[in-house]
């Protein structure tokens, strides 16, 4: 009877290279998503383009991002992101508390009762599909695979 044996040193060393790369890919990502979020973000007095930012397991960026926000608008209100855990690798997006309104837009009454809408005005969506859209054809992935 013939015997066949695996080593499964190198496929081990490869599958713990990539999930260090898997958490690398992620950063690498989630920044470049906050980065275009931004040169997509409506700016009026830049507050919330200013509050875009990016929290990994390793760093966060909220400090820096609503004290930007803040000298922009003194008046804006900023809530941190929750801390990435278990397979999750970062969060993205801006702090202050209107950014949805912006994003999704929204339909409102003012003081007098009079209704108005507000258009969608997206900025983090497109920058999201951007990216991924790179990653998934396979553009991004060269040096970091090598």
């Amino acid at each position: 009877m013939n015997e066949i044996k695996l080593d499964t040193k190198e496929l081990d060393r490869i599958a713990k290279q990539l999930n260090v790369k898997r958490e690398a890919v992620g950063r690498r990502m989630a920044l470049q998503v906050e980065k275009r979020a931004k040169e997509l973000a409506p700016k009026d007095t830049g507050a919330m383009r200013n509050s875009i930012y990016t929290v990994t397991q390793k760093s966060n960026g909220y400090d820096a991002a609503a004290s930007a926000a803040k000298s922009s608008n003194p008046k804006v209100q900023t809530t941190p992101h929750p801390q990435p855990t278990g397979n999750v690798i970062a969060n993205v997006g801006p702090s202050v508390e209107y950014a949805a309104r912006i994003e999704f837009g929204f339909v409102g009454e003012d003081s007098l009762g009079r209704r108005y809408n507000q258009a969608a005005h997206p900025y983090l969506t497109p920058a999201v599909e951007e990216i991924a859209r790179k990653y998934n054809s396979g553009e991004e992935w060269k040096e970091l695979v090598e």
